[in-house]
């Protein structure tokens, strides 16, 4: 039976990943900060080993004899309190993955990347061929291109290993995340005011699946974008108004007034602790509005989009929030 380590088993690609490994038949075990509360959110037989990517010496006993690392914990937030905690989780975590896979002698790392990486060609198009080799704007995608940078050098050592690289992740597991808490909203009414701009998304399953894919089939040293089609935060609202039954969208707001909202919510949140209504960062990555071409996966790794009408009607009945 071939063991397999998952980080993140808690999180939303973490989860299904580790669910459906679970379904191969795979001796899966996890990496979790608190095994008690994870009990409860993983399947029946996975192996809980109580560590933290930020605390190396906490990794050695999970990678034991391990054939595949899947690498999908991270901080995925656009916005923290501790703007450190992206580089800390992020990078210096991915650091810790890489060099505990690499002595255990691991066959293949694979790492949950985003597609915030990336730049847009002349179209407003992300595709593989594109790394963004500038820093990017926001805490969260600097970090999340020194990872990538990790990564490599630990190729550049020895280490076997793949990227993926999701747009928006939405669908049914154990946590929210931005999508899914956005669709709760919308779906509840309590969304006044919608911001401009939008994001490519891909639902959770397909893309669980899409890493066990990579596992075998996936090129080493290979990005692989994954997206079901491009939505505007217009678009979202119309199709959750549609499956929930509530028929009013609510109003457009001015990306003035949004980032003049920021500026003034950010300074109290860092002293509450508690998310600001809207981040200047959030805005960052609506503006970008970027659309993903997932060509390469949808042909190397099987990768099959979902209809984003259907994705929500799912995950808004998962969450019970549907009429």
């Amino acid at each position: 039976m071939k063991k397999t380590v998952v980080t993140g088993a808690t999180g939303l690609v973490g989860n299904a990943i580790v669910r459906q490994l679970v379904s191969r038949g795979d001796e899966v075990h996890v990496l979790v900060r608190e095994p008690e509360r994870a009990r409860a959110i993983v399947p029946p037989g996975v192996i809980l080993h109580r560590g933290d990517i930020t605390r190396p010496e906490t990794l050695r006993d999970a990678f034991a004899g391990v054939t595949t690392v899947f690498h999908a914990a991270g901080m995925p937030e656009q916005w923290s309190r501790d703007e450190g905690i992206f580089d800390r989780v992020n990078r210096l975590g991915t650091h810790h993955v890489c060099q505990a896979a690499l002595s255990a002698g691991v066959s293949r790392l694979v790492y949950t990347s985003t597609m915030d990486v990336f730049e847009k060609d002349g179209h407003g198009v992300l595709r593989e061929d594109r790394v963004d080799p500038r820093p990017k704007p926001t805490a969260y995608e600097r970090s999340k291109q020194a990872a990538e940078l990790e990564v490599d050098r630990f190729r550049s050592l020895g280490l076997d290993a793949v990227f993926l690289n999701p747009s928006a992740v939405y669908g049914p597991g154990p946590v929210l995340g931005t999508l899914n808490l956005l669709l709760i909203k919308l779906a509840r009414g309590e969304v006044p005011l919608l911001p401009p701009g939008g994001f490519s998304v891909t639902f959770v399953d397909e893309v669980a699946r899409a890493h066990l894919q990579a596992e075998t089939v996936g090129n080493s040293g290979d990005r692989y974008l994954l997206a079901d089609t491009h939505v505007s935060i217009s678009d979202i609202a119309k199709v959750v108004a549609k499956v929930s039954g509530r028929p009013r969208v609510p109003p457009a707001a001015p990306l003035g007034l949004l980032q003049l909202m920021a500026r003034a919510s950010e300074p109290l949140a860092r002293i509450t602790g508690q998310a600001p209504l809207v981040s200047r960062a959030e805005l960052i990555f609506l503006s970008w509005n970027a659309r993903v071409d997932s060509a390469k996966s949808q042909r190397v790794l099987g990768y099959q989009p979902v209809d984003f009408e259907a994705g929500v009607t799912r995950t808004l009945g998962f969450f019970g929030v549907r009429s």
